[in-house]
């Protein structure tokens, strides 16, 4: 923390800014969510702090802290965050996906105005925060991606965004650094997401009828001999969930990959069905099947929706990378990338509340605490010094001093 500049005048200061965000980061890892909670949970503990810290005029009031933090670097904070954790885990040869997060309380209450946001990437694997940056709204992230790569050594390791990182400048900027990619293809790239559906629909049906007879000759045979798919049934808490990934290694079927696109090796299509479990009086289970569902819908969904974003009955998206990769090794990829929605921004807001922060000035760096708090409480769960729920980690933190000492005080060499 010190070696991030104090952003207050050259004048005599009661508290330091460094011990003051170890302060923060302490509050918020044993479940202080707020500025003022955290620094009185401080007070309560201030011998044992004293253990580590100076802290010559005791705990920083609420508005000293939030000086600091609305008037704190943020590139240099977010630098420092990035050398933290590198110097605890590797960013080269693991899976590294990206996607923004909105600070929805943070929003300022003019009309038409959006909320701000963060960039995050994780490591897929581990869930541990590599990077933030923060962007003005939802339409900056392709600028920025770019931006947010060229601060990590990804050689070897496997990028993944949402479909709006689905750009030529994005994948070249990630073969540039000797990375990989797996990318979505939604109705933002229409074209190409057509080709996709249309061609992948009439390889399906052409696999199925080859099945079922021989000697029949499917509409694209040159494509058929490098086609695969896989099926993923599963059920998910309160629904059943169908999953379809299919692959083709023969890429010209896209017409970017003739000129713009030149390094895609694979192109595949994932199918998502949803059904919400239903159950009559007797509590027997009279889920609908697939083609009932689709057709009728159900007493929950009287209509299935089909729609390319998260949470919809019915998706279909399409996926391009520069590997060769099987149905299965695709299909894992895919569902690896959203543990940046699992793992992380649901924890950020039903743990640590970040949606419900009114932080305007300070909403980057305060976003920033929160994430040296989630990565040590990350860290200490996968090291099973604590329970895998992250809100009982926080407890056991605030229960056991010699969990703070270990991971806050002591320091952490490396985690792999």
């Amino acid at each position: 923390m010190k070696a991030v500049p104090d952003p207050r005048c050259g004048r005599e200061t009661k508290h330091d800014h460094a011990e003051v965000l170890v302060c923060l980061i302490v509050g918020f890892l044993v479940g202080r969510t707020t500025i003022r909670r955290s620094l009185k949970w401080c007070k309560k503990h201030l011998e044992e702090l004293r253990e580590y810290l100076p802290l010559k005029n005791g705990i920083a009031s609420p508005s000293t802290a939030c000086r600091i933090l609305s008037r704190l670097d943020e590139e240099l904070f977010a630098l420092e965050f990035m050398e933290w954790i590198g110097e605890i885990v590797s960013t080269e040869g693991i899976h590294i996906s990206i996607d923004g997060k909105a600070l929805r309380a943070s929003m300022e209450k003019v009309k038409d105005f959006r909320a701000p946001m963060v960039l995050n990437a994780i490591d897929a694997a581990t869930g541990l925060v590599l990077a933030q940056m923060p962007i003005q709204n939802k339409d900056c992230e392709i600028r920025a991606i770019p931006e947010l790569l060229k601060l990590l050594g990804i050689k070897g390791s496997t990028v993944t965004t949402d479909a709006i990182g689905t750009q030529t400048q994005i994948m070249e900027q990630i073969l540039s650094q000797e990375g990989h990619f797996v990318l979505m293809v939604k109705k933002n790239q229409p074209q190409s997401y057509d080709e996709i559906v249309g061609y992948f629909d009439e390889m399906s049906e052409d696999h199925k009828k080859m099945g079922e007879d021989s000697s029949y000759r499917p509409r694209h045979p040159e494509m058929q001999e490098k086609y695969e798919e896989i099926s993923c049934p599963e059920r998910n808490r309160d629904r059943q969930e169908y999953r379809w990934y299919s692959v083709c290694t023969e890429c010209g079927l896209l017409t970017k990959t003739q000129k713009e696109w030149p390094y895609i090796k694979t192109v595949g299509l994932a199918i998502q069905i949803r059904i919400p479990v239903e159950r009559d009086a007797q509590g027997n289970d009279i889920t609908p099947d697939i083609k009932t569902f689709l057709e009728k819908g159900s007493r929950r969904r009287p209509k299935a929706v089909q729609d390319e974003e998260t949470g919809r009955d019915l998706q279909k998206t399409g996926m391009i990378s520069d590997m060769e990769l099987t149905a299965g090794e695709m299909g894992k990829i895919k569902r690896e990338h959203w543990s940046v929605e699992n793992r992380l921004h649901h924890v950020l807001d039903d743990t640590f509340r970040e949606d419900r922060s009114p932080a305007k000035k300070s909403k980057n760096n305060l976003a920033l605490v929160r994430k040296f708090a989630y990565n040590l409480l990350r860290i200490a769960i996968l090291s099973g010094d604590c329970s895998g729920i992250m809100t009982e980690a926080m407890d056991d933190f605030g229960d056991a001093p010699d969990l703070r000492k270990k991971y806050v005080f002591n320091g952490i060499q490396s985690f792999y």
